[in-house]
């Protein structure tokens, strides 16, 4: 017996070796297809990472690589990958992730509903997304080994609350890192801004909160040998400079102050106003509200104001929810008139792509009248609304969804098509703009 068992405990010890050197041997194979700057990042040994990237320079293709790779050297740990929306996040991973570890053999099983990646170590990766603060605050307590947030630029000012309150403490536990990637933003100031801005030349450096920072661009990315030449193509399309703003940020991974690319001619203190010092209900005040309906994107809506001795446009309330239902849509807005005593002159719904029934028969159910949304000539009035933002005339309450909506709303940078020169500017998918 003791023979058997001395002989059970060596295939053991054997097994066990033969298992490491196959991770090990698959893991150089994974680490080996990426490229020069994507490794110096993989071996940075900071747990504050940052990649400040142009487009297309290849920084999600290294996600799922180091995802995968963590996971195999770390048994019974959480990954979490996050993106501004679950729906986002697949987009932009899952395939890749399918493709991998098929490609590789990598034994894993998939569930396509809770969006996790199990490992037969007991590791799992786990997309998710968080477009709001009340979303993300129901993934605090797990823990973890590596945090990375996707494309941070689109989280606007929630992204504080989001690393500080919900990831950093969910590191403590495993020592855990935190990467953050994106572009820069259209504006020089922010949580983002603080970690990733500041420098305009080196490749690396450590910002001033202690981030370790990474750049890179889509010229440095091998598997786009022709990147140079699209994106002379590309500046000459637009009549870009080299200092142009959108280029500087969008092609250089430069932060730059750049306004024009905002889809609304938003500006933070040219367009608020002090709710201590002005309530834009009560009497003499008329409201009209808008209503975009939501199914698997959020419900929202948007109440304004105006009086005849004030020469605004007030924003009075607005409000949105993944999945919310017509129920608590209605109480939203009950709550809202009741509390404010608001006087509606318009209701308008947005009944586009199959929502006319729905609002029928919430109209029917509580005897509440909503207008269509007229669609036609929307650009033409968004400069309309432009032109009162640039003027001071639209105001609207500070942190509100749509306030922080407005600040980040881009333009789709890959616009105007080239066999469309004259075609309306369109709001960048990448961004959410339910509110707006």
């Amino acid at each position: 017996m003791k023979e058997l068992s001395e002989r059970a405990l060596l295939e053991e010890i054997v097994r066990r070796e033969a298992a490491k050197k196959a991770t090990a041997s698959l893991k150089e194979q994974i680490l080996g297809e990426l490229f020069d700057r994507q490794i110096d990042f993989y071996n940075d040994k900071s747990r504050n990472k940052v990649v400040l990237g142009s487009r297309r320079a290849g920084k999600t293709e290294m996600w799922t690589r180091i995802a995968v790779v963590t996971a195999m050297e770390r048994p019974r740990t959480l990954i979490r990958i996050w993106s501004s929306s679950r729906l986002r996040a697949k987009e932009l991973l899952w395939a890749n992730f399918r493709y991998l570890t098929g490609r590789h053999g990598i034994k894993c099983k998939y569930n396509d509903t809770e969006l996790s990646i199990t490992f037969e170590n007991g590791a799992i990766i786990r997309v998710v997304g968080a477009d709001k603060d009340q979303s993300a605050q129901k993934k605090r307590g797990d823990k973890t080994v590596l945090e990375i947030v996707l494309e941070v630029q689109s989280f606007g000012p929630f992204i504080r609350s989001l690393v500080e309150d919900v990831i950093e403490p969910s590191l403590l536990d495993e020592k855990g890192t935190i990467c953050l990637e994106g572009t820069p933003g259209p504006v020089c100031a922010g949580f983002w801004f603080e970690v990733s801005g500041g420098e305009d030349v080196a490749k690396t450096w450590t910002s001033k909160d202690g981030w370790s920072v990474h750049r890179w661009t889509m010229l440095e990315n091998p598997h786009l040998p022709h990147a140079r030449e699209e994106l002379e193509r590309k500046k000459k399309q637009r009549g870009w400079a080299d200092d142009n703003p959108t280029y500087l940020r969008e092609w250089c991974g430069k932060w730059v102050n750049d306004l024009d690319a905002l889809f609304y001619k938003f500006d933070l203190f040219r367009n608020t106003y002090d709710p201590s010092r002005i309530q834009p209900w009560g009497p003499g005040w008329s409201h009209v509200l808008g209503w975009d309906l939501g199914f698997r994107d959020d419900m929202a809506i948007c109440i304004w104001g105006w009086h005849d001795d004030h020469p605004g446009l007030y924003e009075v309330f607005s409000w949105k929810k993944p999945g919310a239902l017509a129920n608590e849509v209605m109480e939203v807005i009950q709550l809202q008139e009741t509390e404010k005593n608001l006087k509606f002159i318009e209701q308008v719904a947005d009944t586009g792509g199959g929502g006319k029934m729905y609002v029928e028969e919430v109209m029917s159910r509580y005897s509440r009248k909503f207008t269509a949304a007229k669609k036609t000539e929307k650009y033409e009035h968004v400069r309309l609304y432009s032109d009162d933002l640039l003027v001071g005339r639209v105001k609207l309450r500070p942190g509100s969804p749509l306030q922080v909506e407005m600040s980040t709303l881009m333009r789709d940078p890959d616009w105007p098509d080239p066999d469309k020169p004259e075609a309306p500017p369109r709001e960048d998918p990448r961004y959410p703009n339910h509110c707006c």
